[in-house]
């Protein structure tokens, strides 16, 4: 009788915290971060041109590519509202595709340090439960409709309603997110990201990598100046197995400049060609 009672209390406990929300319906938690989240289109942010540059990418690529010595290869973003965005790669002849489609992607993944997305479009497709523990809420999203490369999220909002933790399981592996953010005087006492660490697990393979942002104030907005990439990659093996662990350790400095706010130019290139 008595393991009854106990039996039925923990069944109503997690009855009473934890709870589904509909896949058309955003969690609370998640809408609240993303007030509380320094976005600069809240604030005016209509148009904005600048460059990127990564350190050491240059000689790289001269020694990769027989071109003679390149003179200097940068990136040049132009955003306009509502997302809009042209990334093109400067300083490389004509042709060379698929490396400036490589060169690309190895910065767009990095636009959101700009320009953050809000959090409630990426999850609001998944079928979501929330749960309480001690130290904040957990938010599970599973995909129903087995179409998504991802099959499961979830995160981690610690008592302040910050987001700690994002983690994404699909077949290709397990990439565990982790945040580590503050208020800026720029930021009108909104959170933005000081640190973001990625680990990720694909078959035998553990790759970590650490960003760490400094930001400058700009025109009234905040925008990042260098991210410094920390990356360590790592083969797995197991207990029985005799190889020795193998580590590879890279860092990676990518250095953003010439911002210019709200003057047009990136709606005239992006709608008409115009470069001025």
């Amino acid at each position: 009788m008595l393991n009854t009672k106990i039996i039925l209390s923990i069944l109503l406990f997690t009855i009473l915290n934890i709870r589904n929300v509909n896949a058309t319906n955003t969690p609370a938690e998640v809408e609240n971060f993303d007030i509380r989240y320094y976005h600069p289109v809240n604030y005016g942010l209509k148009d904005l041109v600048f460059e990127v540059r990564v350190k050491n990418l240059l000689e790289k690529l001269n020694k990769r590519l027989s071109l003679g010595a390149l003179a200097d290869v940068y990136f040049k973003v132009y955003w306009m509202m509502p997302g809009k965005y042209k990334l093109e790669v400067n300083g490389l002849p004509k042709g060379f595709k698929e490396i400036k489609a490589e060169l690309k992607s190895m910065i767009k993944n990095r636009l959101d340090f700009v320009i953050p997305l809000k959090l409630a479009p990426k999850i609001r497709s998944y079928s979501l439960t929330s749960s309480k523990l001690k130290s904040g809420t957990r938010i599970v999203g599973m995909d129903r409709t087995h179409t998504r490369a991802v099959n499961e999220i979830q995160l981690k909002f610690n008592r302040k309603g910050m987001l700690e933790g994002f983690k994404t399981l699909s077949p290709m592996g397990v990439n565990n997110s982790k945040f580590k953010m503050s208020a800026k005087g720029w930021s009108h006492n909104k959170w933005v990201v000081d640190t973001l660490t990625v680990d990720s697990i694909q078959g035998i393979q553990k790759t970590s990598m650490r960003h760490k942002i400094n930001y400058v104030p700009i025109d009234g907005f905040g925008f990042p100046v260098k991210v410094v990439i920390s990356t360590s990659q790592e083969i797995l093996h197991t207990k029985s197995s005799k190889a020795s662990k193998s580590k590879r350790e890279l860092n990676t400095e990518i250095l953003f400049s010439k911002y210019e706010v709200n003057t047009g130019k990136a709606q005239r290139y992006i709608t008409q060609g115009k470069r001025n």
